[in-house]
């Protein structure tokens, strides 16, 4: 499995190792998202960033969207089902489920690792506020992907 990873809190006010750990985690600004592998060193740098970012579990669906809404190669072209087949996967979802399973990276697949959103539509929830007490930061679980769409 695999975390999808949304920055919605901006740089001011913001600890420099915050920022740094942002920063590895390639979401460098407001409304980045990228998906990581869900094992020990990420799941410490998304806790130490629990409190500028909204992260959960998306699935391949909703990243394939992203992917073709959004996604850039590393040479700056579009991610497309050409470019899939291209990769060896039948389309974009099949891309989206390799990378959701964690078999490959967006990097290891020639795609950028950091997609950049639109903000939500109808807007945020609440950036200073947890997802638990009614806000958008912190851990959605499956529950990401509305926040997804709502952004794509």
């Amino acid at each position: 499995m695999s975390y999808g990873i949304v920055r919605i809190r901006g740089g001011a006010d913001t600890p420099g190792d915050v920022e740094d750990t942002l920063d590895m985690l390639n979401i460098g600004q407001v409304n980045a998202f990228t998906v990581v592998a869900e094992d020990d060193t990420y799941t410490g740098m998304v806790q130490k960033v629990n409190d500028y970012v909204a992260y959960g579990q998306p699935d391949a669906s909703t990243l394939a969207t992203l992917l073709e809404n959004r996604g850039e190669t590393l040479e700056g072209g579009d991610v497309d089902d050409a470019y899939a087949s291209g990769r060896g996967y039948e389309d974009v979802a099949g891309l989206a489920e390799a990378v959701v399973d964690g078999e490959t990276t967006l990097r290891e697949e020639g795609v950028n690792p950091t997609v950049r959103l639109h903000p939500p539509r109808k807007g945020h929830d609440g950036i200073k506020q947890s997802y638990k007490q009614g806000g958008v930061l912190g851990n959605h679980g499956d529950g990401i992907d509305e926040l997804l769409r709502r952004m794509r």
